[in-house]
């Protein structure tokens, strides 16, 4: 087990950002990175996504520069996580940003790492607390006032049109912030472990190499004040 997880698959340039204070509260380079992973995994095996979203809860550790291992990965992406796809309108996924951010910039386990969603979040503006969520911790927002959503897919954002997500199966059937995930128009699981589909990307996209140039930084598709 030791020699299969300890084989060197790939490299990194730069060190991934899976710090637990970060991937919860804010964009980091190992979010983008993951949920680019997700887009082109679900592309791979047939169903084309506008975009991705992962927890930044289900992020547990940093990957340091130099080579990168299955074990590596594995300890980022611990839980067997499987890839899964919702389709859920404009203003559902709005909601779901909302209610997974109500508390930032504290932490929060539901905060949305993305891919193909740029989004902004206005911390000065209090959280507009509804309803709770059936059998769960956390609170529907009443009104949405912290998150504006500019686009998705690469194009403006609509509230009424239909988006097809990627994520995973926890989020898909609810957890942590996203409770609007389980009525989804469509909810399917692909099946895929989720560090299989991120090593696939590595070694296929992008050469088995992350780079400064992609990687290096944030991407910018969450803007916090």
């Amino acid at each position: 087990i030791d020699d299969d997880y300890g084989t060197v698959f790939a490299k990194t340039k730069v060190e991934l950002d899976g710090v637990k204070a970060n991937v919860r509260t804010h964009e980091t380079n190992l979010g983008d990175l993951i949920t680019d992973a997700l887009v082109w995994g679900a592309g791979k095996n047939g169903t084309k996504v506008d975009a991705a979203v992962t927890n930044g809860g289900g992020i547990r550790a940093t990957i340091k520069k130099g080579d990168i291992t299955k074990k590596d990965i594995n300890t980022v992406l611990p839980f067997g996580n499987t890839l899964s796809i919702v389709k859920v309108t404009g203003a559902e996924l709005l909601e779901a940003l909302e209610a997974s951010t109500y508390c930032t910039p504290d932490s929060i386990g539901g905060f949305p790492q993305v891919s193909g969603i740029e989004f902004t979040l206005d911390t000065a503006k209090a959280y507009d607390q509804g309803d709770e969520y059936p059998g769960t911790t956390y609170f529907a927002p009443k009104t949405i006032n912290r998150v504006t959503i500019t686009s998705v897919g690469g194009k403006d954002f609509d509230p009424a049109a239909t988006y097809t997500i990627a994520t995973n199966d926890f989020m898909a059937s609810g957890g942590d912030t996203y409770y609007r995930f389980i009525n989804a128009t469509a909810n399917y699981d692909l099946g895929i472990p989720m560090d299989e589909v991120v090593m696939d990307y590595v070694k296929t996209v992008l050469g088995g190499t992350i780079t400064a140039d992609k990687y290096g930084q944030p991407a910018g598709r969450i803007t916090v004040s």
